[in-house]
């Protein structure tokens, strides 16, 4: 039986003109409008109603996005990623269908760039592999058209939250990149948790030609001035990371900022790293914060363990390594390591290590580097490890983490991560 883009001759220009219409659409659409102008505009290839679905913080369900009256399309209903063919869907950024009776229904993932943001449900006629394309696409500019809209509405945050943000979290969260970036050359996923509550913790990265630069840090603290100081480091560490400094720059430059902003006995533990993606070159400068994890071939796993530095704010304090104030302080040296093409690199603060179960055993690094293989040979997108790996780390603690946790997984070089990332 031939499909319908088989039978008709001028199918791939009515797609066409469906994609470029809602292109045109998405300059002036409200984003609680999305699904209702993704379902018009897919109307001439089949597709008989739309429907977005938004991953919440701690992505453990899919929300419907409310349409612009307010009103989820169809009553819609919160759906479980762990346990839905949706969730599955978004889990292994894979379509999924089932047949029932003569429409089809499809869960497509939607994605910006390598950032899962939950998935796109169409009730199709025609679900033929010619036309499962042109839904894909469809999808894909969805994600495009959220990630863009995202910034200046708060329709989607609202629909992402189960309940009100600490101020320090608000702060943190609005600094923070997306939790996954990809290229060809390296894989970056980053995790942190307790979503509505963290304050203490944040992570950046930046690409900059062939140098990726990965940051995490950990604040003194768990209240509003323990997320002022992270978002001061983070924000510090930018501000030279864009001018044009080193590592060693970075550093110097974020220990004057908590220094003369917070005085004495406010600090900050960072992991400062540099990843040459042509080389494979790994530097890094650790302040006072656990070493790096390297996992090599699923078997290989070590601490790149250095003598640190001081933490960010300590460092050009008196007495410590004297004035770093001075613009004749030796800079701090950067460590390294040569990775190998699939090399792993683990960024981690305490709170994920010594989270601790209700008997006192703490979650301890074995557990983390156990995880971390045992679940990337399932061959599912590394983000999908982070975000059963954050679950497993908040699931140890019954939900009452006494630290904040935040982990960041670096890959080089990582093969295949296309199909790993978008599986038809």
């Amino acid at each position: 039986m031939n499909s319908r883009a088989d039978a008709e001759p001028g199918f791939e220009e009515v797609a066409g003109r469906a994609l470029a219409g809602l292109l045109g659409a998405s300059h002036l659409v409200k984003p609680g409008e999305l699904a209702r102008a993704v379902a018009e505009a897919a109307r001439p290839l089949g597709v008989s109603s739309a429907q977005v679905y938004l991953a919440d913080l701690e992505q453990r369900s899919l929300v419907p996005l409310p349409a612009a009256d307010g009103q989820a399309e169809q009553a819609q209903e919160t759906l479980p990623i762990d346990s839905t063919l949706a969730g599955r869907a978004f889990q292994a950024v894979a379509l999924q269908s089932v047949r029932s009776g003569p429409d089809c229904q499809l869960w497509i993932p939607l994605v910006d760039g390598a950032e899962r943001l939950g998935v796109l449900a169409l009730t199709v006629a025609d679900a033929s592999e010619a036309s499962l394309v042109r839904y894909r696409t469809l999808a894909a500019l969805a994600g495009m058209i959220i990630g863009a809209k995202g910034g200046y509405s708060d329709t989607y945050p609202q629909v992402q939250r189960s309940r009100r943000m600490a101020l320090q979290a608000e702060l943190v969260w609005a600094l923070l990149p997306p939790l996954t970036f990809a290229t060809e050359r390296v894989l970056v996923c980053g995790t942190l948790e307790p979503a509505y509550e963290a304050g203490g913790d944040a992570f950046d990265y930046a690409l900059l030609g062939d140098h990726m630069h990965v940051s995490i840090f950990d604040a003194i603290g768990h209240n509003l001035t323990a997320g002022l100081l992270a978002s001061v480091s983070l924000a510090s560490c930018r501000s030279t990371r864009r001018a044009g400094g080193s590592l060693a720059d970075i550093v110097a430059g974020a220990d004057h900022a908590i220094a003369r902003q917070f005085g004495e006995g406010r600090f900050v533990t960072a992991l400062l790293c540099d990843l040459d993606l042509t080389s494979g070159l790994l530097s890094w400068i650790p302040c006072g914060h656990p070493p790096p994890l390297l996992v090599r071939g699923n078997r290989t796993v070590r601490e790149l363990d250095r003598r640190p530095q001081p933490p960010l704010g300590l460092a050009c304090l008196p007495g410590l390594q004297g004035d770093r104030m001075n613009d004749d302080q030796e800079p701090a040296l950067p460590c390294t390591e040569r990775l190998e093409p699939g090399d792993r690199v683990i960024l981690y603060t305490d709170g994920v290590t010594e989270g601790r179960a209700t008997d006192g055993t703490p979650f301890g690094l074995r557990r983390l580097a156990d995880f971390i293989i045992g679940h990337s040979a399932t061959g599912l997108p590394a983000a999908e490890t982070m975000r059963r790996l954050n679950h497993e780390i908040v699931d140890y603690q019954h939900g009452r983490l006494r630290d904040d946790a935040t982990a960041v997984l670096v890959e080089w070089e990582p093969g295949h991560v296309r199909p790993r990332l978008f599986r038809s």
